[in-house]
C-alpha cells in the first residue's frame, strides 16, 4: 500500500519506504550489482510495532488482530531528518490500535531502538500520510476518523477532532488551514493552530477516499462521483490583475 519518498539526510540521499512487515526502510538510491541482478542496499530499518504488540503473555500475536502488529499503508514523511509514519492494515480489517513513529533518519542499520524519538500510541489504525507545518504542527488523520494535531518536535498531542465518519485518505495543510475528508462525503476545514478550530464543514455529496491537494491556487478534491475545484474568486482576481512577468528568452 505504500508509496516511497525520498529526501537528503547528511547531504546523502535516500528512498524511504513503509513494509508489509511493519517496518519502516531507508535505501540507497544507487543500485548495486549482485550475483544475476541489481538491487539498491538498506541503509536503516525500524520496527513501528512497538514489542507488545507483537508479543503477549509470551506468544507471538497473530496478524491480522485488533491487538496485533500492523503494516505500513502511508507514506514516510522526511522532515529536519526525522522521519514521521504511522502504522495500520486492509480497512476490511475494521478498526484497531495504531501507533505513530517518529524515527531519527541519521542512524544506520537496524536502528528500532537507537533511533527512536518518540511514539504516539493514542491513535487509531491509519492508513494515512501526516502533514507538517513549517513551524512543526503536524496533523494525521486515522481509519477510525480522529484528526489529530500534534508537535512534531516532542510528540505532544495539541487536540483531536472527530469526523465522526471513517477516512481513507490524508490530512492537507495549505494556507494556515488543514483539509481532511471522510467516508460520508465531509469535507471539513480547520486552523492549522495548537487550539482546535473548526473553520467550515461541507457535504460533497459521496463518499471522499481521496486527499485534498492544493495547486497554483485552487483546491482540488475528488469524492466517489465528482472532481471539485474550490477557490477564492476575489483573490484569483486580484492576482490575474497584477502585471505579470514575462521572460523573452524562453
Amino acid at each position: 500500500w505504500s508509496s516511497p519518498s525520498n529526501g537528503k539526510v547528511n547531504g546523502k540521499q535516500l528512498i524511504f519506504f513503509g513494509g508489509g512487515d511493519g517496518f519502516c526502510y531507508a535505501f540507497d538510491p544507487i543500485p548495486v550489482k549482485g550475483d544475476d541482478t541489481s538491487f539498491i542496499k538498506k541503509v536503516w530499518w525500524y520496527d513501528c510495532n512497538p514489542p507488545e504488540y507483537r508479543v503477549r503473555d509470551g506468544k507471538k500475536v497473530r496478524y491480522p488482530s485488533a491487538e496485533g502488529p500492523s503494516e505500513i499503508n502511508a507514506t514516510p514523511v522526511l522532515w529536519k531528518d526525522r522521519i514521521y509514519v504511522a502504522i495500520g492494515q486492509d480497512p476490511e480489517h475494521g478498526e484497531g490500535i495504531g501507533n505513530l513513529s517518529c524515527i531519527d533518519a541519521t542512524k544506520t542499520g537496524d536502528v528500532t531502538k537507537t533511533a527512536h524519538i518518540w511514539n504516539f500510541s493514542k491513535i487509531n489504525r491509519s492508513i494515512s500520510t501526516v502533514s507538517i507545518t513549517p513551524e512543526g504542527l503536524l496533523f494525521i488523520g486515522d481509519f477510525s476518523g480522529f484528526v489529530y494535531c500534534i508537535n512534531a518536535d516532542t510528540g505532544e498531542l495539541y487536540w483531536t477532532h472527530d469526523m465522526k465518519a471513517h477516512m481513507w485518505g490524508s490530512t492537507m495543510v495549505a494556507d494556515g488551514k488543514v483539509y481532511v475528508g471522510d467516508e460520508d462525503g465531509d469535507l471539513v476545514v480547520l486552523a492549522a493552530g495548537k487550539e482546535k478550530k473548526v473553520l467550515s464543514e461541507t457535504n460533497l455529496g459521496a463518499p471522499v477516499y481521496s486527499t485534498p491537494v492544493v495547486a497554483n491556487g485552487p483546491l482540488y478534491i475528488a469524492s466517489n462521483t465528482h472532481l471539485y475545484a474550490f477557490y477564492d474568486e476575489a483573490r484569483a482576481k486580484a492576482v490575474s490583475d497584477q502585471p505579470q512577468k514575462i521572460d523573452l528568452k524562453k
